[in-house]
């Protein structure tokens, strides 16, 4: 961890969460992680330093995820919120709220249901830009099965198969899957009850016409200054989604990160802190 990072531990509804935190700037920039084996330290470790010498920056481990606590229940996006919130409301705000993937669906979820704790939203290759995913019956199928109860099982096999799942799914550009990250990421994959987050989140939220949670339905009552970033490439959630959202959302640009996959800000970490420094420079003076 980096020398001028602080690693703090609070509690929030009762879960035990890890923050990772630096700077000490006016203004406050919270980072929320994707989903699968992220966590804040996989996502947001190469931006933090890019971020820290002009705010306060704050990386939580979402509960079931990095040095987090895991719980009994079910991880739904209402959970989620609940304890960003928390998080907020302890290290103070409003804040700048900045989520890959899962996390950019809790930051649209926040922004309708708690926007004054919210300055600026940063939504990211966002979870919810859309009402239907790709393949979507197959996907409901499939996060119901069996085989998505073994997967990870049968993929810590052998590292090259988590090597093959980040070039295919979050990385435009292969030469950046180092062997130490496909080595973090196994060895994530590894933890028991490591799978066990994200298919909770999934099989809460998926049903087979649509979503639990309708996030694309109420974009047009998000009145935040909104940023969405978003790779060109991202097969998860698919550019013409971000185009749709950044049309519907009243206060909205969008920034795409072309090439990137779904892991743009862990792609080209210098490029996508500089965007949102330059969107932050226009909305905070």
């Amino acid at each position: 961890m980096n020398d001028q990072m602080e690693k703090k531990h609070v509690t929030i509804n009762g879960v035990g969460i890890t923050c990772y935190c630096a700077g000490g700037g006016d203004d406050t920039i919270v980072l929320l992680h994707g989903a699968g084996v992220d966590s804040a330290m996989l996502s947001w470790a190469e931006v933090i330093p890019l971020l820290s010498d002009q705010y306060r920056v704050i990386a939580p481990d979402l509960p079931g995820y990095g040095e987090s606590d895991r719980i009994d229940g079910e991880y739904t996006l209402s959970f989620y919120t609940e304890i960003v919130k928390g998080i907020i409301e302890e290290f103070g705000g409003p804040v700048i709220l900045t989520g890959l993937s899962l996390g950019g669906g809790i930051c649209l979820h926040m922004a309708l249901t708690y926007p004054e704790l919210i300055k600026v939203l940063v939504p990211v290759d966002a979870w919810g830009v859309f009402d239907k995913l790709p393949w979507h019956r197959l996907t409901h199928w499939f996060v119901h099965s069996k085989i998505n109860d073994n997967l990870y099982t049968w993929t810590n096999k052998s590292p090259s198969i988590a090597r093959l799942s980040l070039e295919y799914n979050l990385f435009g550009d292969k030469s950046k899957v180092t062997d130490d990250l496909v080595s973090q990421i196994h060895k994530t994959m590894l933890q028991p009850g490591a799978d066990k987050p994200f298919i909770s989140f999934q099989r809460s939220e998926i049903t087979p016409t649509g979503l639990i949670t309708d996030l694309a339905g109420r974009l047009e009552e998000i009145k935040l200054p909104t940023l969405l970033i978003h790779g060109t490439l991202d097969k998860a959630v698919p550019l013409k989604d971000a185009l749709n959202a950044s049309r519907r959302i009243p206060d909205c640009e969008i920034y795409l990160m072309e090439g990137c996959k779904h892991w743009p800000q862990k792609e080209r970490p210098e490029e996508f802190a500089d965007a949102l420094r330059h969107y932050l420079d226009g909305k905070l003076w």
